[in-house]
């Protein structure tokens, strides 16, 4: 008669260890992979952007540049972009899984016009908590730059600048968004960040910094340009549920909800 054997201690203490270093690195390393689809070529990485001199000139920076080239001209897209941010419109990726880790963010995808105005001084929260950066420059309908540096924490009432718990002194970046326009009525949509740190080429501080924060970022932020890319061009589909409940409303012709995006335009 057979009788399965038992795993012992020492094989389970090894299945859980190899468990706890494999799940976090396949999850890590998927966001990279997916992410990188979206990244600029090698010879954009150093083209003149709006931003570039925000940190100061003698910083030490790494560089995050993803992109994507949009079907709608640029003023279509900026409609978009002025709404992103977590008070606002929501920031456009996975909202579901923003939320399952404590970020308060829920995506809209109408047009409200409150939330058009882009200003010096407004801060892009990311997490309710303050966690965000501060608008330093706009140019409607072409760009907007925003800060984070605990060197110069924001202004903006509840917002502050991140400080990782990874050993740093300072920690700063940048996170930009660039409409630049193409031919034939299409739009560029570049998002470049720039971090730099103290101490800066301390190799665990910075991994830290790669791995658990470049990580969600590279993927969210893709997540993110495809997002703005359905909505400037009109693909994206009406919320079932809104479609729902909105049938048994009342509507003025001033109130009546307008999709962000061509279909709007």
């Amino acid at each position: 008669m057979f009788h399965p054997t038992r795993p012992r201690p020492a094989q389970l203490a090894k299945l859980a260890a190899l468990c706890a270093v494999g799940v976090p690195t396949a999850i890590f390393s998927y966001f990279w992979v997916h992410g990188r689809k979206a990244w600029s070529p090698k010879d954009k990485l150093t083209e003149p952007l709006p931003g570039d001199d925000l940190l100061f000139k003698d910083d030490p920076f790494l560089r995050l540049q993803e992109e994507i080239e949009i079907d709608a001209p640029r003023e279509v897209v900026w409609e978009v972009l002025s709404q992103l941010g977590t008070r606002k419109g929501g920031w456009y990726a996975l909202a579901w899984l923003e939320r399952l880790f404590t970020f308060h963010i829920y995506n809209t995808f109408d047009y409200v016009e409150d939330w058009q105005d882009v200003e010096v001084g407004d801060f892009l929260f990311y997490h309710q908590a303050g966690v965000g950066s501060q608008i330093m420059d706009v140019k409607p309908g072409e760009y907007f730059t925003s800060l984070s540096d605990t060197r110069r924490p924001p202004t903006a009432q509840g917002g502050m600048a991140l400080l990782p718990p990874f050993g740093l002194k300072q920690f700063a970046w940048t996170w930009n968004f660039v409409l630049q326009e193409l031919p034939n009525g299409r739009t560029r949509f570049v998002n470049r960040c720039d971090t730099t740190m103290r101490p800066f080429n301390k190799l665990i501080p910075k991994a830290l910094v790669v791995i658990i924060l470049g990580s969600p970022s590279v993927f969210m932020v893709r997540k993110m340009l495809e997002k703005v890319k359905q909505l400037a061009e009109g693909r994206q589909p009406a919320s079932l549920v809104d479609s729902v409940v909105r049938r048994m409303g009342v509507w003025s012709d001033d109130a009546r909800p307008r999709p962000l995006g061509a279909r709007h335009a």
